[in-house]
């Protein structure tokens, strides 16, 4: 029987002498899992895990699935496949060694041994491999982490060739590295011991290390993987209007990061500095004052003791468009703690006048545009019996050209067949705006009068066009009406299932790119459905971003209401769609409503912005 040596070359008092070391590593260890833990409430999110969440954490960490989707990605999946592997291996060989032989029983025998050597090596191998390719991209401590880890690397190679040279068995072949180099080692003999007290004295500060260094992600990543979504949400509710007694006793927002709920707060834990939510915040790329991953290495530093301040700006800069949770690699999402900040300073009154002049328009007219609600849809017919009821939304509801939009698309669906409802002078404001804003109980009193409202009047279907109304409707309606039953769709989903069917036809139009509606997009995963209708009728042609990877239009996070200036983020996109077609094809008013501003505001001519419903009713006019 082969098996695997205990120590080799090593004097008899190196194992004892080796624990002995443990025991200090170890405290430091487990102190700094325990600060990690308290400090960011693991255990409360820790306590919210069931076998699926972490069944689907598991598969996410594994895969690197984010990580691969970006620039770098198979480097760092090199790295972490290489110390997960080496890992397990040595966790392996201690079971055996120190346990398992008292007993008489071997693991690493025969076949399995010789099986075994083999994987050791070649994912130290990759594991080099991944350090090599990642070393530049990374800043001095993550650099310092990789020379770490490439010592730990190549000294393993070191003692196991000089190993097989000394002691050769059937089993050396198989470390094919190790064995290639026994040839050349033989020298080195002589400094076996000290290679080998390096190379695992290293490996337990690395250890001791790893709570209190970048690394920390490793350990946490694998919570936030499984506690949060494919597709970012919006900040849990901090109360429930219908249920709450006493609203000043519950803490709304936070002033001082430590105040953060738990379930925001462990995910702070889980950051790896990476940059991709800053690469990816258009907010940043467009020159304001905002760098998501700043915030959360700010927020995560303010916890632990040090001095941060997230300015006002900052937060008033974001546009909630979940760029930068849908690109973090460990499912942090940056805007969530923006959200929250805007919580607080909405409750203190920290808000400009064109804020203001927002939460008194709902509050007074129902609606985001100061109108009064009186005719609010007079201008479009009803059925009865209907299908579905249509949610027109505050923006399509009032401005003229947004009517024709809307009546374009009753239009179509009545030409399929379908009976189309609306909800007249009931339809409000769905609460949206208000929410991103950070009024949260003028939200959920919107939420809590429209599904009144839809329960006395039947509503079991409702088709949005609005794709913010869309993600209340679907995604947070749900947490605070307890009986909620609407089924809730996009008129972009309805008219793929409609031309797809073939009771709409649609005949080619003309070249056409799409912009993808940050809410239609990332926060509902609806990516394909508006493609399958461009497919059918133009020259479709995509942009550089595009999918969950879109560029927000400007206008989220109720930005569209007290942002002023040139829509440097609107012109942006026009930008990059002049690359790609004549035609912008939107899914969403705001999107509609930014992008012709921001094509006369450069002096384009020869360009024009469709909505898809006037998209489909242009191209089945041609059939």
């Amino acid at each position: 029987m082969v098996v695997r040596e205990s120590f080799p070359l090593l004097p008899p008092y190196t194992p004892p002498l080796m624990y002995a070391i443990l025991i200090p590593i170890t405290i430091v260890f487990l102190y700094g899992i325990y600060r990690i833990a308290s400090r960011f409430e693991l255990t409360k999110a820790l306590r919210s895990l069931n076998l699926g969440s972490l069944s689907r954490g598991v598969k996410r960490v594994i895969s690197q699935r984010r990580v691969i989707e970006r620039t770098k990605g198979f480097p760092h999946l090199f790295l972490f496949l290489g110390t997960l592997v080496l890992f397990l291996g040595t966790v392996t060989v201690f079971l055996e060694t120190d346990i398992l032989r008292h007993f008489g029983i071997f693991i690493l025998k025969d076949a399995t041994y010789f099986t075994f050597e083999f994987i050791m090596d070649l994912f130290g191998l990759i594991l080099i491999l991944g350090i090599i390719l990642l070393f530049p991209t990374r800043e001095r401590e993550g650099k310092l982490l990789l020379l770490g880890l490439l010592y730990i690397g190549l000294t393993g190679f070191l003692i196991e060739s000089i190993r097989i040279h000394n002691m050769p068995n059937e089993a050396s072949p198989y470390s094919f590295i190790g064995n290639l180099l026994s040839s050349y080692t033989g020298s080195l003999t002589g400094i076996y011991q000290a290679l080998w007290w390096s190379h695992a004295i290293l490996a337990f500060l690395m250890i001791a290390y790893l709570p209190y260094s970048n690394l920390l992600h490793s350990l946490t990543a694998i919570v936030t993987s499984s506690l949060e979504g494919d597709e970012p949400e919006f900040p849990k509710e901090p109360f429930l209007l219908q249920e709450i007694e006493d609203l000043e006793s519950v803490k709304i927002g936070f002033e001082d990061p430590k105040e953060l709920p738990w379930y925001e707060k462990y995910r702070l834990s889980a950051c790896v500095k990476c940059g991709r939510c800053t690469d990816s915040c258009p907010s940043n790329i467009i020159g304001r004052p905002l760098s998501p991953k700043e915030v959360v290495i700010g927020l995560r530093a303010s916890i632990l003791g040090a001095e941060y301040e997230l300015g006002d700006d900052t937060v008033w800069s974001c546009v909630a468009c979940g760029a930068c949770a849908s690109s973090c690699p460990n499912y942090v999402s940056p805007f969530s703690f923006l959200m929250e900040r805007r919580r607080k300073l909405v409750l203190d009154g920290k808000i400009d006048k064109k804020m203001g002049e927002l939460i008194n328009s709902l509050r007074r007219y129902k609606n985001s545009l100061s109108v009064p609600q009186r005719g609010r849809l007079s201008w479009l017919s009803s059925d009865e019996d209907p299908d579905y009821y249509i949610w027109v939304g505050c923006q399509y509801s009032f401005d003229p050209v947004g009517k024709k939009v809307v009546s374009r698309l009753v239009d179509l669906l009545r030409g399929a067949g379908l009976r189309i409802a609306n909800l007249g002078e009931l339809e409000t404001c769905c609460g949206e705006p208000v929410r991103r804003l950070g009024e949260e109980g003028m939200f959920q009193e919107f939420a809590l009068s429209n599904s009144e409202i839809f329960k006395e009047l039947g509503v079991k279907k409702l088709l949005v066009l609005c794709p913010h109304g869309l993600t209340v409707f679907r995604k947070e309606y749900p947490r605070i009406i307890k009986d909620w039953n609407v089924e809730v769709i996009s008129h972009v989903e309805l008219l793929s299932d409609l031309i797809n069917k073939g009771k709409l036809k649609v005949e080619k139009f003309d070249e056409l790119t799409f912009h993808d509606p940050c809410n239609l997009a990332r926060f509902n995963g609806i990516i394909e459905e508006p493609r399958s209708i461009l497919r059918m009728t133009g020259a479709f042609r995509e942009m550089r971003r595009r999918g969950k990877d879109t560029f927000c239009c400007g206008a989220g996070g109720a930005n569209y209401w007290y942002q002023t200036g040139e829509s440097l983020m609107a012109k942006e996109r026009v930008k990059e769609a002049r690359e790609a077609a004549k035609n912008i094809v939107v899914a969403c008013p705001f999107c509609y409503a930014m992008l012709n501003d921001a094509i006369k505001g450069l002096g384009i001519e020869d360009m024009r912005v469709l909505e898809i419903s006037e998209l489909v009713s242009e191209a089945s006019q041609k059939s």
